[in-house]
């Protein structure tokens, strides 16, 4: 079977690092949101001169929505099993094809540290790395950006 190339490895790594920084953000930035409809009082909303009704019959109409989309914000963020296995799948990819002799291990940290030096903006995506070691991956000799 044929290696994959390094420049879609790398593509597939630059974009799950971007996933991985989202996800990491996803329930913060939901939880913002939902904070600044809790946070609706006559004194900050709209203006301090607002009546207590409207500041009350806003926070109401808008609480249950953004409440249910912090929550499926921290569902998206902890569920990341299918992205985990399209982690392993690349990555078991490029140990299945690489040469014998050497440990699953030292196969992808040669792939990242070595192979993947000359296409690398910089270094491994942090964020990539990230992905690997929650795959199950021991990324400790990796050099990250």
């Amino acid at each position: 079977m044929a290696q994959i190339d390094t420049d879609l490895y790398k593509q597939i790594a630059d974009a799950y690092a971007t996933v991985s920084t989202s996800l990491n953000s996803v329930a913060s930035d939901a939880r913002v949101a939902l904070n600044a409809i809790v946070d609706v009082t006559t004194s900050t909303y709209p203006d301090p001169s607002a009546s207590a009704d409207d500041a009350l019959e806003i926070e109401l109409e808008l609480l249950t929505p953004f409440n249910a989309a912090y929550i499926s914000a921290q569902t998206i963020e902890t569920n990341v099993g299918t992205i985990l296995d399209a982690v392993r799948a690349v990555n078991n990819h490029v140990i299945n094809n690489s040469g014998s002799g050497a440990t699953a291990k030292l196969k992808l940290d040669d792939w990242i540290n070595s192979k993947m030096n000359s296409t690398w903006t910089t270094e491994c995506p942090a964020g990539w790395a990230s992905l690997c070691e929650s795959a199950g991956y021991d990324t400790t000799d990796w050099t990250t950006t």
